[in-house]
């Protein structure tokens, strides 16, 4: 628990913080939203919703975002999480993961039509986990490599 990062709905993580947090990280938008040691609580399927409601690629490198795209990202991961926190209040533990996958706009959508443009959402395979992204809300109709998929077709 000591090296878990900030809690994302806390009344003192503001934009600056989360801005001091991608500041300098050379990874990919999707891997450092998962990283607990930065941001704690925010796994593999909020990544996807969070970056969807963004209309961020999951590939795009945090260094590189502008002020206006961190103001961005910084808005759909305190709604994403705090939408999610609400539909759960009240439930059973033993609803809340079904609570969880109605609420999902992308992932664990892939080939669904995504609810914002009706394009068809993609998936990109890793071999410990995916991920789920629309392509022309997220990387300007650009499908992303999968990259387990390219290697069985060579």
């Amino acid at each position: 628990m000591a090296r878990l990062g900030p809690d994302p709905l806390a009344d003192d993580f503001d934009e600056a913080r989360f801005a001091a947090l991608l500041d300098g990280e050379r990874r990919q938008l999707k891997g450092a939203l998962r990283d607990q040691t930065l941001i704690a609580g925010v796994g593999n399927a909020y990544s996807d919703e969070i970056l969807h409601a963004a209309g961020m690629s999951p590939f795009k490198l945090a260094s590189s975002l502008t002020p206006e795209e961190t103001a961005h990202l910084y808005a759909a991961l305190r709604a994403t999480l705090t939408e999610a926190v609400e539909r759960s209040r009240g439930l059973a533990a033993g609803r809340l993961k079904a609570e969880k996958k109605s609420g999902l706009r992308v992932h664990g959508r892939t080939g669904e039509p995504c609810p914002v443009c009706g394009d068809t959402i993609r998936e990109v395979s890793f071999s410990d986990s995916s991920l789920q992204y629309c392509p022309t809300c997220q990387t300007g109709g650009r499908p992303l490599a999968d990259r387990r998929l390219s290697r069985l077709l060579k």
